[in-house]
């Protein structure tokens, strides 16, 4: 969950930079038609209309919603900054150099503006298209190795050596977060997968020290009542929307008051949280919070 609110940061800057050079556009556009303007305004007029307000409107929404449809994250989230800056630095540097061009400092421009178009297809493009194990770091020999018998569950053991070893793990994974693995075929899909117990947690937003010690209890034979309590903890903001639905289904009411019937056929229900969905979709995130818990039966 830290991903995507970390990369949240620069979608919303993406946006509001958007903003900002609609509105620069705007006033260069009315300039333009009541006087006129110098060849430059022309230029910064087109630029920053396809550049600034098109471009980076098209850059933030990308950000934003394309990884939560496909339900992984970016390959290089840190990318999503460097863009920014590439992106506005070059434009403002091509428009403040236009009225020299052809110029040194105009080519330089330009060529850090194509690199930031570059940034953000490979990034976005790579998370995806590229299957999950070719951006794991793990080779194909590593994973055919033999694996070395596990007698302590570790946020390096794979899921699906977890599950694989211990199936009575799958009730716990079910019931704090990973909801999705109550479906058998994405279980055998999990168990090829050199998906960690600690990537798994990032990815669904679950606390890393409470799931080891509730998966350790449960091989140990101890975690059947730390699971059961599990199912009981109170909905937050921060929990995801696919993970509710298949701990709680009696939610299913609620979220199609507040969204409709598409919100389940939504691959972003994956991802999104609570406090996101209300952010996207305009509603109160206390009342549907306190909607969601009275129909899962876990308010005060």
């Amino acid at each position: 969950m830290a991903y995507f609110v970390n990369m949240d940061r620069y979608t919303k800057a993406f946006v509001v930079a958007s903003l900002a050079y609609f509105a620069a556009g705007t006033f260069l556009g009315m300039w333009m038609g009541i006087d006129s303007a110098p060849e430059w305004a022309w230029f910064a007029h087109v630029h920053f209309n396809l550049l600034g307000f098109m471009a980076m409107m098209i850059y933030g929404v990308g950000y934003f919603i394309l990884p939560r449809f496909n339900a992984r994250p970016l390959v290089w989230p840190g990318g999503v900054a460097v863009h920014f800056y590439l992106a506005n630095i070059g434009l403002v540097g091509m428009v403040a150099t236009a009225p020299e061009r052809p110029s040194t400092g105009f080519l330089l421009f330009s060529l850090i503006s194509a690199a930031s178009a570059a940034v953000f297809a490979a990034n976005l493009g790579a998370s995806i298209l590229l299957p999950l194990r070719d951006r794991s770091g793990d080779g194909e020999e590593e994973e055919k190795a033999p694996e070395p018998a596990v007698q302590e569950i570790t946020q390096e053991t794979r899921i699906g050596e977890i599950i694989t070893r211990w199936p009575a793990t799958v009730e716990v994974f079910v019931n704090n977060g990973f909801a999705p693995l109550a479906d058998p075929a994405h279980q055998e899909k999990v168990r090829q997968l050199p998906v960690t117990l600690a990537m798994g947690c990032a990815n669904h937003g679950v606390d890393l020290e409470r799931m080891l010690g509730l998966l350790n209890e449960a091989v140990s034979g101890t975690g059947r009542e730390h699971s059961s309590r599990g199912q009981h903890e109170l909905i937050g903001p921060d929990h995801v929307i696919g993970d509710i639905l298949g701990t709680y289904p009696a939610t299913k009411r609620v979220f199609r008051k507040y969204y409709g019937e598409a919100c389940f056929s939504c691959p972003g229900q994956a991802t999104e949280t609570v406090r996101q969905s209300a952010m996207m979709h305009d509603a109160s995130e206390e009342e549907l919070l306190a909607e969601l818990n009275a129909a899962a039966g876990t308010g005060a």
